[in-house]
């Protein structure tokens, strides 16, 4: 009896470890681990075993910090598993893709596996597993293209505000002194990502507060780059300087 009521209260009950191949995976990446359970005490019978792949971050909405926890994608990897008291290790492989059109992890945006034994009359165990999602070929390209434009992350770039990821960038060399500030949204997807930049004009003098206000200093533009657009930094960076001055001569 004691040790039923320990299990219950998850002390020396089953336990779950998902042990990753590898926790630094690209978008669109494959994820493969094995989900170790191990007996406890006592016969328990686990409903669920499910796995959730969750995405933490924060974000500035106006002078308030606001907190995202979001899951991406999860799934039952097993149901109805007797696992006997002090029984050898079951081991369950596991093979997760990712999806494409995610968030990159970054200092403000994080990831995590959590995995659920779901035990009836009992505390169900768990286990939680970081794991880095790192931009793929194209997403890379982007960036190192935006990069050598000189455009130089601001502090907080990379949030995610639950429904889009933004990154903003300040000029250093193209349109400094003319361009505020960049911001870029991106979609990715297996041959190409969708792009959507805000172009933020410089404002001086005596009605520069009221033309921010009405947001007349900005211009959005959307385009998709295919895979042969994002073969180097070098090329996408062309077609980059080409897009964000056309639109910049605009506002």
């Amino acid at each position: 009896m004691f040790k039923k009521i320990m299990a219950g209260l998850g002390i020396d009950g089953a336990n779950v470890n998902f042990v990753i191949d590898n926790d630094v995976v690209e978008l669109g990446g494959v994820v493969s681990g094995n989900v170790y359970i191990s007996g406890g005490s006592i016969d328990q019978v686990i409903t669920e075993i499910t796995i959730a792949l969750e995405v933490f971050s924060k974000y500035k909405a106006g002078d308030q910090t606001r907190h995202v926890h979001q899951e991406i994608a999860s799934g039952i990897v097993a149901s109805q598993l007797m696992v006997k008291a002090n029984s050898p290790e079951i081991s369950i492989p596991i093979r997760f893709e990712l999806p494409y059109n995610i968030p990159v992890s970054t200092p403000y945006t994080r990831y995590q596996f959590r995995t659920n034994l779901d035990i009836p009359n009992a505390v169900d165990a768990k286990d939680i597993d970081g794991i880095t999602i790192r931009p793929n070929h194209f997403v890379q390209c982007l960036f190192d293209a935006i990069s050598l434009l000189g455009f130089r992350s601001k502090a907080g770039s990379g949030s995610f505000n639950g429904r889009f990821q933004e990154f903003e960038y300040v000029p250093t060399k193209l349109l400094k002194g003319k361009l505020d500030e960049l911001e870029v949204y991106f979609e990715a997807q297996e041959d190409g990502i969708n792009i959507m930049l805000q172009i933020d004009k410089k404002v001086r003098g005596f009605f520069a507060s009221a033309i921010d206000d009405l947001d007349l200093d900005e211009r959005h533009v959307s385009f998709y780059l295919a895979k042969n657009q994002l073969v180097n930094p070098e090329q996408t960076a062309d077609i980059l300087a080409r897009i964000i001055q056309q639109e910049y001569s605009k506002i």
